[in-house]
């Protein structure tokens, strides 16, 4: 088959483009927390966590989908620190061209408390990833295919695909002020070594830059049935940024629950306007968010929105003593 001569142009500069004006991104980073810092793999208080999200925006023209799990495991340096390991399956689904990114992460987290008391902890990580770049021709658009003319784009597009492995780095700051705050802070730097894709056989000079992320958190607690958290999340890749600013709210409706609504609002700078609700018990954690676009974009979509909804549970085992507990004689 001849191929058009512009074709190999065409592609690698709508990959180029695509790549760089599009990572995964959430609104609510607290339900796959380790997929912006692998730092946090880890952080939480049990043996085992499953998490899940899913994120539709923009007349379905971005999708994506996260699941994975997390494990903490006893660290053998140090019988107070702990190591959390675990892996995050990503599929990405981003523009009219039908780019598609399949792949996913494996993170490990180290974590130190530190202290008399140990109310903060230092913690440390890493992860490697790979994902494949594919088009899907069955939903491919471009201005041939609406006006219902043949595009020879088309089939050299259906043979794409190529491969990308990163490696992303994190550290992770926690502190307990008292009873009633907590400080959280960290920054992280994903696809340190800026990886190169290859477009039909060939290495291209371009690469897909790195992309620097820091949040910082901090939790407040009104009286004994509210809680709130101003968050500040950040990105820079490519010279764009991406700033999320959040206000989120525990309300637990009755101290005889063990449970607490959630609700808050969120701005993405320059792009949308958030609304986050959820559900939060000591195990279980559902979030339902939506995001209304805010930039010049949301006078030409007809559905100039997002909806994305996030899970975890964490699964807690009950450990067996390693001393027998010693039984009085009941007749003593």
């Amino acid at each position: 088959m001849k191929i058009h001569p512009h074709i190999p142009i065409i592609i690698l500069l709508c990959l180029s483009l695509a790549l760089k004006a599009q990572d995964a991104h959430l609104t609510n980073y607290r339900t796959v927390s380790n997929f912006f810092n692998p730092a946090l793999t880890g952080d939480f208080t049990g043996h085992l966590k499953i998490q899940a999200t899913t994120r539709t925006q923009y007349e379905r023209t971005y999708e994506q989908g996260i699941i994975g799990f997390q494990s903490n495991i006893f660290s053998p340096i140090n019988k107070k620190h702990w190591i959390g390991v675990g892996l995050n399956f990503i599929y990405d689904h981003a523009g009219s061209l039908s780019l598609d990114a399949s792949g996913g992460d494996f993170l490990v987290g180290y974590h130190i408390p530190m202290g008399k008391k140990q109310l903060q902890t230092l913690s440390f990580g890493g992860s490697f990833g790979f994902s494949n770049l594919s088009i899907d021709t069955k939903n491919y658009k471009s201005e041939s295919t609406i006006l219902g003319i043949a595009d020879p784009d088309k089939q050299a597009l259906n043979n794409l695909s190529t491969q990308i492995f990163s490696v992303n780095a994190g550290v992770y700051f926690k502190t307990i002020i008292s009873k009633k705050n907590q400080l959280r802070a960290g920054i992280s730097v994903i696809r340190l070594n800026s990886p190169k894709f290859r477009v039909l056989g060939t290495t291209n000079n371009d690469s897909w830059g790195s992309r620097t992320n820091a949040f910082t958190s901090y939790s407040l607690m009104l009286n004994k049935m509210i809680r709130i958290e101003p968050a500040l999340y950040y990105s820079h890749s490519e010279n764009q940024n991406n700033i999320n600013l959040q206000m989120l709210s525990e309300w637990k409706l009755s101290q005889a629950y063990h449970w607490s609504a959630m609700l808050g609002i969120a701005h993405r700078w320059d792009e949308s306007f958030d609304l986050i609700t959820g559900y939060k018990a000591q195990q279980l954690y559902i979030s339902l968010s939506f995001d209304i676009l805010s930039a010049a974009t949301s006078e030409v979509l007809r559905n100039p929105g997002a909806i994305e909804l996030g899970a975890y549970y964490i699964i807690v085992k009950n450990l067996k003593p390693t001393v027998k507990p010693i039984i009085f004689c009941p007749k003593l």
